[in-house]
């Protein structure tokens, strides 16, 4: 009786583990990291702050001049080396859905880089997009930490001209 019991358990368990644990492999994208990390590596910098999820990377260098920028889709890879101090401020710019239900659900969530000279168009970093993920994995903690990484190096930035 304990050894039929202990198998229907161990069954059960593994029914309900093994697909998770699929689901969970399958969603690392593990040639896109490879991809980031061999991109990363052909730029010479080295990263002070760097953070990689989805497919994505975003990372500034050690002398906190250079901000990297990297997506990688199927179709195409998005790979951009942005100097900070081209840049006087940094804000998130956050898109809402309402569905039917007169529930919210975040459509698009984007952090905006805007130049110092007022000719140039913003700059836009897409952090999430609800056409390309499920569902969310803590972007909005994300993109308030890169914002604030951000706006602290560009107002270091700002201070060590006005300085000069």
């Amino acid at each position: 009786m304990k050894i039929s019991f202990t198998l229907l358990v161990v069954l059960v368990t593994s029914t309900i583990v093994v697909p998770f644990l699929i689901f969970i492999l399958k969603g690392i994208n593990s040639n896109a990291k490879k991809e980031i990390y061999k991109l990363t590596k052909q730029n010479n910098f080295k990263y002070d702050v760097k953070t990689i999820w989805n497919n994505k990377f975003i990372g500034i260098s050690e002398d906190k001049n250079i901000l990297t920028y990297i997506h990688i889709k199927e179709e195409n890879k998005q790979f951009t080396n942005i100097k900070l101090s081209h840049f006087k401020t940094c804000d998130i710019a956050a898109n809402y859905k309402i569905d039917k239900n007169k529930v919210r659900h975040l459509k698009q969530l984007d952090l905006k880089l805007t130049y110092n000279a007022p000719d140039k168009k913003d700059l836009i970093i897409r952090f999430f997009d609800a056409d390309e993920a499920f569902m969310e994995n803590y972007e909005m903690r994300r993109i308030e930490y890169w914002k604030t990484l951000i706006s602290n190096n560009l107002n270091r930035t700002l201070i060590n001209k006005k300085a000069a």
